[in-house]
């Protein structure tokens, strides 16, 4: 609440005291901090907020980056769909994780979907004017290589 009512001020960076939990506090101020502005015409001043003190700083890090992972995924649902199409769905995506050696991204189009014979995915996709597309996120990071792999699906 104390860092929406700095971006209100048109403050732009703001120190918050970690309060014995650092992860937790920079979670809760980037997460405050969220709003959709993409389309808006006039867009709320971008606030940073920073740890107070240093003594925390790896706890603060983590907190950031689970709230900035949070918030990509409300920027992708409150996006409208003609905005957000399948296609940039993917790119946004590759482009975020590019980044991370331990991540490869696919993005596979129509003629794959249609050889690997998905045919319910084809069907759901025949109600939009844009063309399909099935974006496929490898992790390659686990601890043990032999540990079968966590697959999430969903529809984007």
């Amino acid at each position: 609440v104390g860092c929406r009512q700095i971006q209100d001020l048109e403050i732009p960076c703001v120190e918050v005291d970690p309060c014995g939990d650092a992860q937790s506090a920079a979670e809760g101020a980037v997460l405050g901090l969220h709003e959709y502005n993409e389309l808006k015409q006039k867009k709320k001043p971008v606030v940073t907020p920073q740890l107070h003190g240093s003594a925390e700083s790896e706890a603060w890090q983590k907190g950031v980056i689970y709230a900035e992972g949070q918030n990509l995924a409300r920027y992708l649902m409150e996006a409208p769909a003609n905005y957000i199409t399948p296609i940039k769905f993917a790119e946004h995506i590759e482009q975020k994780l590019r980044s991370f050696s331990n991540v490869k991204v696919h993005i596979r189009p129509e003629s794959w979907i249609t050889t690997e014979q998905m045919g319910a995915f084809l069907s759901v996709a025949k109600g939009s004017a844009e063309p399909p597309i099935f974006l496929e996120i490898h992790y390659l990071g686990a601890a043990n290589t032999s540990d079968s792999p966590l697959v999430f699906v969903g529809k984007g």
